[in-house]
């Protein structure tokens, strides 16, 4: 049996709201999912789930790993190999000059000071093209939606589950701590590429009672688009129905399914893209899309 857990991650910077979901489960001997709850929860006492849960583990979770390399020179690191020394570089910084450097950054690339520079913002390799088109914003994207605060306190949080207690972590694409070990595996997943990659509704299901329709729809095919066969309780539905941040930490629920059935079925950084991808993270995507031309 995995255990398996699913996190709509929340950046906010007031903690005394609970503004990240997480869906519980676990993956029985027979490949199927067993959902058996979902709810809000503070950054703190995600923490303390992931530190106590039976492993096996995948956890999936919604926020960018790391920073395109380009950026690291602004976090002072001499060539940084892998993820944690840049999450150890973040971590010492404080918010508002992390931030401040990001526009710093941002703004040599778009000299007009254009609010929308998208085009300008670096991308990671695993940002980059997936079938044709981009798959996420830059983690360092600057409107609708501000990803810096879901990236700064993400790489933070990694960091300090990293010190304390290294062996514990997998984070593809990086090598396991120790192949002899049981690992809780943390798996960078962007639910709408998930649910795009599966051939699912993907946009149109965020909002109020108006968008009801689509979330009944996509999770009623979820299971059956993602080959996990899917069991979840009245409790489950009736929040994903109501709240689409539980809607998408189902389907990262399912995607962490997904890896723990056949971690091949993912599309993986090539070798020429995987020192980039270990030290900027990578968003793991199931194969049934075409994978991005070089």
């Amino acid at each position: 049996m995995t255990t398996i857990i699913g996190v709509d991650f929340s950046g906010a910077q007031s903690e005394t709201k609970s503004n990240t979901w997480i869906a519980r489960g676990h993956l029985d001997n027979n490949g199927e999912l067993w959902l058996d709850s979902t709810y809000p929860i503070r950054r703190d006492d995600l923490q303390d789930l992931l530190q106590n849960v039976a492993v096996p583990a995948v956890a999936a979770m919604d926020f960018p790993f790391s920073v395109p390399a380009d950026f690291t020179n602004f976090l002072n690191i001499a060539r940084p190999a892998q993820m944690p020394a840049v999450w150890e570089a973040v971590a010492r910084v404080a918010w508002r000059d992390f931030k401040d450097r990001r526009d710093e950054f941002v703004n040599a690339r778009c000299p007009d000071q254009q609010r929308d520079c998208c085009t300008s913002e670096p991308m990671r390799a695993g940002d980059a093209i997936y079938h044709g088109r981009p798959n996420s914003y830059s983690p360092l994207h600057r409107v609708n939606p501000d990803m810096l605060p879901m990236t700064y306190r993400g790489m933070c949080m990694l960091h300090h589950w990293d010190q304390d207690n290294r062996l514990r972590w997998h984070i593809p694409p990086m090598e396991p701590p120790d192949p002899e070990l049981e690992t809780v595996t943390l798996l960078e997943l962007m639910p709408r590429e998930f649910l795009r990659s599966i051939d699912l509704r993907f946009t149109g299901y965020k909002g109020g009672q108006r968008y009801l329709d689509i979330r009944i729809e996509i999770l009623d095919n979820l299971g059956a688009a993602s080959g996990v066969p899917l069991h979840y309780t009245d409790t489950v539905s009736l929040a994903c129905r109501a709240n689409d941040d539980c809607l998408d930490s189902v389907v990262a629920a399912v995607g962490a399914a997904a890896w723990a059935l056949n971690p091949n079925l993912f599309h993986h950084p090539t070798p020429d893209e995987l020192p980039d991808a270990q030290l900027e993270g990578w968003i793991y995507v199931p194969c049934l899309l075409p994978p991005p031309a070089h």
